[in-house]
């Protein structure tokens, strides 16, 4: 598979310095001098150094301390307890749990940052690459960046329901940003991706891993299945339409082998609609640290040595699951114990070393993973872990992980063309559902109720960074579970950060915070 090339990503970071949108934004990478900068934006062969950046950026969204942790710590799918004197962190991850967060919570201020960066990233290659002369390539790139801003914009809409807004052709960075609100920012992103999809290129025409015609269409249909929620009126046909046009292209399909798409070496992709790039080859920086967060400390394999004993799903979650269903592979997957020790999937009851002996916790109790666990005051053993995506023995980047993050795959496209057309009264929801079943070995349902396309979202999609979201259009976010009392609807939008607010004066604090 060719995989994008970021040879030149460092070179253009002055510029996104001088361009910046968000002053907020703290930049790590190298800062290269003045000159090299200006012999890349003079010439339309580094084009390529343009466009990185912004996918670069996409690297940063899987954190589990901030995106993909806003996606799932907040939820039913995830929590961070505290074990002993470890996993304290002033309180963050129960603030995380609890819905108690506020404009200073370190992890809903560091996703926002990251958010802003990849817009501003985006706008200063669009800017860029429109000062080279138009041809096909540099017409492509452009589309690929205004799809990126599309996406990230769509981030800070969901999260913030607030989107500092500039355009592209904007270069007078002494004035405030406009703001737009969560109706301006959906409408500009069904319009923005309308005229943009027609101009995309399709899976065979591009690199694995940069954006397509169905990543656009996939992310449209996302705008339009939260769409009540965001600004009140459904849009279900539409969400069909967009889905319809991403299955009946052919070039996505249902896995057979669920676990196969999660491996490390040559993952599976042909379910793979819009892919993160990762590789452990690289010091690429972000959203690596799958492995090590959630394994207890004695769970050693390889070159992973330093395990953290922290992130676990809920009770509430577990039972969610049809456990009498035991056929179904989506649980459980042995391929990775012969290296690691390890299954994939759920980690329940006993653990065992790469050597099969039982394993002990640091007191000398069997580690015996159990679904109950105390948020404020949890045991070295309890909560079920997760391994969704298999890691790499022998890396050499044990916080680095090399696996490619799915942010759009056919089988969630399946399960919200079923939720559209089962809240809509049309099509064959239930055909769609058991079209995943049949390929996880599930027990196919009979019938099909909202509730059961919840689940099956869960079943599927778990620790993939959909939870929030899904909990929120499906009216349980709020709810109480786990430990968790019963929140007010507020919480459904973060709080502007503080940091944020102090720069940008057109930003107002959401309500309730």
């Amino acid at each position: 598979m060719e995989k994008i090339k970021f040879k030149f990503v460092y070179k253009v970071i002055f510029i996104l310095i001088a361009v910046s949108i968000v002053s907020c934004t703290k930049l790590e990478e190298k800062i290269f001098d003045e000159e090299m900068g200006t012999s890349l934006i003079d010439d339309p062969a580094n084009a390529p150094g343009l466009v990185n950046p912004a996918y670069a950026s996409l690297r940063n969204l899987n954190e589990f301390w901030g995106t993909w942790g806003l996606q799932e710590a907040t939820t039913d799918e995830a929590m961070f307890p505290t074990r002993g004197t470890d996993w304290y962190d002033n309180g963050i991850w129960q603030q995380d749990h609890l819905h108690t967060w506020s404009a200073d919570h370190g992890h809903v201020g560091g996703a926002w940052n990251v958010i802003l960066q990849g817009i501003s990233r985006a706008n200063t290659g669009i800017y860029y690459l429109s000062e080279f002369p138009s041809t096909t390539e540099i017409d492509g790139y452009i589309i690929e960046l205004r799809f990126l801003k599309a996406y990230y914009i769509y981030l800070c809409n969901d999260f913030y329901g607030q989107t500092p807004y500039r355009e592209w052709t904007e270069t007078d960075y002494s004035t405030l940003p406009e703001v737009l609100n969560r109706e301006d920012a959906t409408q500009w992103l069904i319009t923005e991706l309308t005229e943009i999809i027609p101009l995309m290129k399709t899976k065979a025409q591009i690199p694995y891993g940069r954006a397509t015609k169905a990543a656009a269409q996939t992310l449209l249909a996302k705008v339009y299945l939260n769409q009540e929620v965001y600004i009140g009126t459904a849009a279900w046909n539409d969400v069909i339409t967009q889905c319809n046009a991403v299955i009946d292209c052919g070039d996505y399909t249902i896995a057979s082998d669920y676990w196969s798409q999660f491996q490390y070496d040559d993952p599976n992709t042909e379910e793979a609609i819009f892919t993160f790039i990762r590789n452990d080859n690289y010091d690429l920086g972000g959203g690596g640290v799958w492995i090590n967060f959630t394994l207890h400390y004695h769970q050693t394999f390889g070159n992973y040595t330093s395990l953290w004993n922290g992130g676990c799903i809920t009770k509430t979650f577990w039972e969610s699951w049809d456990n009498t269903d035991d056929e179904d592979v989506r649980k459980r997957d042995e391929r990775i114990r012969p290296t690691t020790g390890l299954n994939q999937g759920f980690l329940v009851g006993q653990q065992y070393s790469v050597d099969s002996v039982a394993l002990e916790t640091r007191d000398g109790a069997p580690l015996i993973f159990v679904s109950d666990v105390n948020l404020a005051n949890a045991s070295e053993a309890e909560g079920i872990r997760c391994i969704k995506y298999a890691p790499n023995p022998q890396t050499t980047r044990q916080f680095d992980a090399g696996n490619d993050f799915y942010a759009f795959r056919i089988s969630d496209v399946y399960l919200m063309r079923a939720e559209a057309e089962l809240r809509s009264g049309t099509g064959d929801p239930l055909a769609d559902v058991n079209a995943i079943r049949s390929n996880r070995n599930a027990t196919p349902l009979a019938a099909i109720t909202l509730d059961d396309i919840y689940n099956e979202r869960g079943y599927e999609l778990f620790w993939e960074g959909k939870r929030r979201q899904d909990m929120i259009r499906f009216g349980h976010f709020t709810d109480a579970y786990s430990e968790k009392p019963v929140t007010p609807d507020y919480v459904c939008i973060f709080p502007i950060p503080q940091s944020a607010l102090d720069v940008n004066s057109n930003l107002v604090q959401n309500p309730g915070y």
